[in-house]
């Protein structure tokens, strides 16, 4: 079975993390569930730069591991700020789940988790 670009809207990048890693986010405050070893990059497909996906999030800093095929990092963000025409005080399930100045479109948390649960 192959896969067609057309049915991808993300990119399907995905990074497995090394052991200093997962020790690093292992030790943030659990808020968030706890982080798995294998993740996907959370951009849109044909993305400029690097990839990126979400670690970990401690109240408004959100910890994104981004990496390239030589190197990767993990780096502290802010949520990405857009929001439905509603202008929200609280994030709900319209606001973007990227980070502050991501590249590409604006993935809605609603959008997030339906993919997450297929």
């Amino acid at each position: 079975m192959s896969i067609d670009n057309e049915d991808l809207r993300n990119c399907p990048a995905r990074i497995t993390l090394d052991a200093a890693q997962l020790a690093f986010f292992n030790e943030l405050p659990a808020d968030a569930p706890s982080v798995q070893s294998e993740l996907g990059c959370e951009l849109e497909l044909g993305h400029p730069g690097s990839h990126a996906a979400l670690g970990h999030h401690v109240d408004t800093t959100t910890w994104w591991i981004q990496w390239t095929l030589s190197a990767s990092e993990i780096n502290p963000y802010t949520w990405c700020p857009a929001k439905t025409p509603t202008q929200a005080e609280s994030r709900g399930e319209e606001d973007c789940a990227l980070f502050d100045g991501h590249p590409g479109n604006h993935v809605s948390l609603r959008l997030h988790r339906r993919d997450e649960a297929a």
